[in-house]
């Protein structure tokens, strides 16, 4: 991956398909980085975000969350934006209150999949960058190389 985040390093917390069986996401933990690296995929849907995001906050629902984020979505298409409110009102105030610091956010290749084209992409942008410091990228290596220095 990159030299602050050997692949050797990660524990693979969960293989999260969809509701038709294809992989929805991988959730990559690395302990001495203290991040989660969640890596998207296929066609996502508002409720296959919900699902996935819900995924993530039980698999440390006994103690916090890692303190840094890296939410990867280079390799997914589709339109999620019905699922903004609830990552605003929901996600973002538990995350943060769980430990959650600072996020990272890799772009979708396809412009619409990316979260400023949907309505209330600016508010959840602002949101998060205000709650999080949260920032996007093109690459992940970027995304990476800014998280290390979180």
């Amino acid at each position: 991956m990159n030299a602050f985040l050997p692949v050797s390093s990660a524990t693979r917390l969960l293989h999260l398909p969809d509701a038709h069986g294809a992989l929805l996401a991988d959730f990559d933990f690395y302990p001495e980085h203290d991040l989660l690296h969640v890596s998207w995929h296929g066609h996502l849907t508002a409720e296959a975000v919900v699902r996935g995001a819900k995924a993530g906050m039980q698999l440390f629902a006994n103690g916090t969350l890692p303190r840094r984020l890296l939410s990867n979505h280079q390799a997914v298409t589709g339109e999620w934006g019905e699922a903004l409110p609830w990552l605003h009102y929901e996600w973002l105030p538990e995350a943060s209150a769980r430990g959650v610091r600072v996020l990272a956010h890799v772009l979708a290749h396809g412009t619409a999949s990316q979260l400023i084209n949907f309505p209330g992409g600016h508010e959840f942008v602002a949101a998060i960058t205000h709650g999080l410091g949260a920032r996007s990228f093109r690459h992940a290596e970027s995304a990476l190389q800014w998280l290390a220095q979180r």
